[in-house]
């Protein structure tokens, strides 16, 4: 099957432009994608998506329940810093791996349609977006028990949740195409996703001094999980944490746009 045609400018700002354009006024297209993937992930089950959040909860209670003899924070804060922390790593590190396979996982719709690119990242980026919302009811529910009282500064969570969006949507235009040229980039990104995990302050608390708190540092995910992590926990905001997250934002976009743009043309020759 020859690959459908997008334009005949490959790497134009307007044809890119143009793809992102169409997409955003087919919201019904991609919306409805996402609906059926998680149908299909779920299909003939009894609870059906429920089981997103019966497993997410069950498996932070089971940390926290072992984990939690080792930390010298009280039972509360520790289960609150591990389940909005595995929360946060849980959507990240599923939207990077889903942002690699975007492509791969549409390759009928890409051979056999038009339809603009854009609309197969959103799908992803919808997808996992919807598994979120439901991570983050279990979110919401541990922290009934906060150990400290309820400020203004939780409402700094909304912006961060509004960066881990940005975040999102270019991991899929900057990931997809690239792991569709080198198939092998896939399995490294999953491979360093599970490394990244034991180096994460999600299971330990970092401190201020030593090795872990030097690792929490240079890691990015630790100012990603701030963000969200410490207006809602600890009533603090994070600003240097916040430096790092829209700096990797802002290089993000700039070469997600670029790597999207330059390859637009050849990801159906590549699939």
């Amino acid at each position: 099957m020859n690959p459908p045609l997008r334009g005949k400018t490959p790497s134009s700002p307007q044809a890119t432009l143009r793809d992102w354009s169409q997409a955003l006024r087919s919201p019904a297209l991609w919306m409805n994608l996402a609906l059926e993937d998680l149908r299909d992930r779920y299909r003939r089950t009894v609870l059906g998506v429920a089981w997103i959040a019966i497993s997410f909860a069950l498996f932070v209670g089971v940390k926290v329940l072992v984990f939690g003899q080792m930390s010298a924070a009280s039972t509360r804060e520790f289960a609150i810093f591990v389940t909005i922390g595995f929360g946060a790593w849980s959507f990240i590190s599923s939207m990077v791996t889903d942002a690699c396979g975007a492509y791969l996982h549409s390759r009928a719709w890409i051979l056999g349609t038009a339809v603009p690119y854009p609309v197969y990242l959103l799908q992803a980026t919808l997808r996992n977006w919807m598994v979120f919302a439901l991570v983050m009811l279990v979110m919401a529910i541990a922290l009934l028990w906060k150990p400290t009282p309820w400020t203004p500064t939780a409402l700094f969570a909304l912006p961060a949740l509004l960066a881990y969006f940005v975040t999102s949507v270019w991991l899929s235009a900057l990931l997809a195409p690239l792991c569709v040229r080198y198939h092998d980039l896939l399995h490294a990104v999953q491979t360093s996703m599970r490394l990244m995990f034991f180096i994460t302050p999600i299971l330990w608390m970092p401190g201020t001094n030593g090795m872990l708190a030097e690792l929490a540092r240079i890691n990015p995910m630790t100012h990603y999980l701030a963000i969200l992590r410490d207006p809602l926990l600890y009533n603090t905001v994070s600003f240097a944490s916040w430096e790092v997250v829209l700096a990797i934002n802002a290089a993000g976009l700039l070469f997600g746009s670029l790597v999207y743009a330059s390859t637009r043309q050849k990801v159906a020759f590549w699939i």
